[in-house]
């Protein structure tokens, strides 16, 4: 009889003593702190557009997941099953986005997606590189690349008007993932910016 509120006990207290797979820490993608930079390009230059849509943000597989994508030294990746990024990388990225085009300048009046207002441009980014580089012995690097579009809008058919390509990195080894990953991902974001053509 004495045993078996023994028994129980154990059993209610089991669950504290077990070991079970740790949860992965959530990371985010910041914007820019807009008092820290100045406009991207066109300062002074006055706006292209009166207003700006922020259009598709695609991301390339497999960095399209939200856990991290590790680059390996012996060339393959791994998903990282402790860091993870708070949302799907495209959700994260369009605050970003439309952040930087707000302060870039030739964008006037930047608005959403699901925005009623009409735009004369529609700016696409295609996101082909975000991963965290452990290649080189000793260290790690948040890595980004980007694609940017902007299209001309309105009545017909969607014209490229300007693309561009960025590219940037962000040393990692202190471990604060989402500081690294805003870093790599707005200077990708700023060059691709800056070289609209």
């Amino acid at each position: 009889m004495r045993l078996a509120p023994l028994v129980l006990a154990l059993a209610l207290c089991a669950g504290c003593f077990t070991s079970g797979k740790p949860t992965p820490k959530s990371w985010t993608v910041e914007p820019r702190d807009s008092a820290a930079e100045a406009k991207t390009a066109g300062e002074g230059g006055g706006s292209a557009f009166v207003a700006t849509r922020v259009g598709t943000i695609a991301v390339n597989a497999p960095f399209d997941r939200a856990s991290f994508v590790v680059r390996r030294s012996d060339g393959s990746v791994a998903f990282d099953a402790y860091n993870e990024f708070a949302a799907t990388p495209a959700a994260l990225l369009r605050e970003p986005v439309r952040t930087q085009l707000a302060k870039d300048g030739r964008f006037g009046h930047v608005v959403s997606p699901s925005s009623v207002a009409n735009a004369d441009a529609a700016v696409e980014v295609l996101v082909t590189d975000l991963s965290l580089d452990c290649r080189e012995s000793g260290a790690r690097k948040a890595r980004a690349a980007v694609s940017v579009d902007v299209l001309k809008t309105g009545r017909g058919p969607r014209a490229v008007a300007l693309s561009g390509d960025g590219a940037a990195e962000a040393d990692a080894a202190a471990g604060d993932y989402s500081a690294a990953f805003s870093a790599a991902f707005n200077e990708a974001l700023a060059e691709a910016l800056r070289a609209l053509k």
